[in-house]
C-alpha cells in the first residue's frame, strides 16, 4: 500500500499523525494477515511441502479475527480521513469530491463486509492458505485503488502552494 508521506507532511501535525499512525497500522495488519498462515509462504514456493492438518486448523481458527479486524480498522481510518477533509476550508459535506469520497468508503466498506462474508463460509471447506491469500491480494487491490483515485488527489490539494 502507498503511503503518501510528501502530501501528508502538509497537513496539520495533528492531522499527518492521525493519517501517519493509521497507514501503520494498515500496514502491519496486512503484512500480519501475510505471515499469519504458514502455508501462505507454501503457495509461493513449488518445493515446499504441503501444510500438514494442524496448520490448517490454525490458520483456519486464526482467520476469523482477521476478517472482522480490517472492518473495524477501514471503518475508523475512512471516520478520521472524512474529519480531516472536512476540517479543510474549502470543504463541506455538499462539496462534490467529498461526497464522492465518502461514497467510495461506503462502497469499502460493503465490499469488506461481502468479502469477509465470502471467506467466512470457504474457511471451514476451502484451503486455508489460498483463502488468505485471495483475502490479501483483494484488500491490497481494494485500498490501493482508492488511493489511487480519491486519497492521492484529496491529499495533493493540502500541499501549500
Amino acid at each position: 500500500m502507498v503511503i503518501h508521506t510528501r502530501a501528508i507532511n502538509q497537513l496539520s501535525q495533528t492531522d499527518y499523525l492521525i493519517i501517519e499512525n493509521e497507514h501503520k497500522l494498515l500496514e502491519a495488519y496486512l503484512n500480519n494477515l501475510r505471515d499469519a498462515c504458514a502455508c501462505f509462504k507454501s503457495l509461493h514456493q513449488p518445493d515446499s511441502p504441503h501444510c500438514t492438518h494442524e496448520q490448517q486448523a490454525s490458520c483456519q481458527g486464526r482467520l476469523p479475527s482477521f476478517l472482522f479486524s480490517i472492518i473495524d480498522l477501514a471503518t475508523n481510518h475512512f471516520e478520521h480521513e472524512e474529519d480531516i477533509m472536512l476540517s479543510r476550508p474549502h470543504v463541506t459535506e455538499a462539496s462534490e469530491h467529498f461526497r464522492l469520497h465518502r461514497q467510495a468508503h461506503e462502497r469499502i466498506v460493503q465490499k469488506l463486509d461481502a468479502l469477509v462474508e465470502k471467506c467466512l463460509l470457504l474457511n471451514g471447506d476451502g484451503d486455508a492458505a489460498q483463502i488468505y491469500q485471495k483475502f490479501h491480494k483483494e484488500l491490497l487491490d481494494m485500498f490501493d485503488e482508492h488511493n489511487r483515485n480519491f486519497d492521492d488527489p484529496f491529499l495533493e490539494s493540502t500541499k501549500i502552494l
